[in-house]
């Protein structure tokens, strides 16, 4: 939208909008977008292995068909979407993208693994051997074990030993964090910062690439782990197109509003426009920016009325 546009609707809201920020108007995070081939199969998968409940389930034309499942593990909300069929086979070769996994949180995290793989889940080729050992994310260091999800996404179960666990709580518990691979934590931490996420650990990881160097970013709780990869691995990442993990939405009171100021703090929108779709009560309203890397953030807005 034109310059003239922009300031011309700061004039018809006032004074109070005019000194806002992006990050006033985010709230946390809504939901991570998976696309799948077999909508049903997916599901079944993450009610079966990882302990998911539907919520809510539509079908829309987008301008084709779209069927679209939306599921939770507590505060982890997933949305599995089905393309119209000739575009099923552009989502069954996807590779991994920029968004590189998604963790849910473990606080007892042996019988957690052992559960999930007692179900039927297979191991990740990242993680061939099970559990490993992050020595140096943190003070204290962090656990994990990834698994293959329904469409090849790489789901990883989490125990940080740098936060302190309620004594007895048991099972997986949602959000543990977000990973998204980038090519510069220069460029990254601003652009994040823009969305109201602030650093709150940071590590590295040595691998045969060299060394990656890690932050961990929060927003309302909602942890992002930014991995600055090196050597061959930045230049995989360069050729990264869509991945299995398609984007993730984060929720604002005012999608319109924060459309506008997206423009204005120099973010790049992938919508020329505000969106709507007929999901929960309401509907919604969302467009999607574009991260440094070529990551996909939806700022998503459920309507009330």
């Amino acid at each position: 939208m034109p310059r003239a546009d922009y300031s011309a609707r700061r004039v018809l809201l006032g004074e109070a909008e005019t000194h806002m920020k992006l990050s006033e108007l985010i709230q946390g995070v809504g939901h991570l977008g998976i696309p799948v081939c077999h909508i049903g199969e997916a599901a079944l998968w993450y009610e079966q292995k990882l302990g998911f409940e539907k919520m809510q389930e539509a079908s829309v034309f987008y301008p084709e068909r779209l069927d679209m499942l939306f599921l939770r593990q507590k505060n982890l909300v997933i949305e599995l979407f089905q393309p119209a069929p000739h575009l099923l086979k552009g989502i069954a070769e996807r590779g991994t993208g920029v968004i590189d996994h998604f963790a849910l949180d473990a606080p007892d995290f042996q019988p957690c693994a052992e559960s999930v793989y007692k179900k039927g889940a297979n191991l990740h080729v990242s993680t061939p051997k099970g559990c490993v050992f992050y020595e140096h994310l943190g003070k204290k260091g962090v656990r994990g074990i990834n698994f293959e999800g329904p469409n090849g996404e790489v789901v990883e179960l989490c125990h940080d030993y740098n936060r302190e666990y309620d004594s007895g709580l048991t099972g997986l518990q949602g959000w543990s964090h977000l990973a998204v691979k980038i090519s510069s934590l220069k460029r990254s931490l601003p652009f994040y910062e823009k969305l109201g996420f602030q650093k709150v650990m940071e590590g590295y990881l040595d691998t045969e690439e060299g060394r990656f160097q890690i932050v961990f970013v929060e927003n309302h709780g909602f942890v992002l782990e930014l991995i600055q990869v090196t050597g061959a691995a930045l230049a995989e990442l360069k050729q990264r197109g869509e991945g299995r993990l398609d984007h993730i939405a984060l929720d604002v009171k005012d999608a319109r509003q924060a459309f506008y100021l997206c423009r204005a703090e120099g973010l790049q929108a992938a919508d020329t426009t505000v969106k709507e779709l007929p999901v929960f009560s309401h509907g919604v309203r969302y467009f999607t920016i574009v991260g440094p890397d070529g990551e996909k953030i939806e700022l998503n807005e459920q309507k009330t009325w």
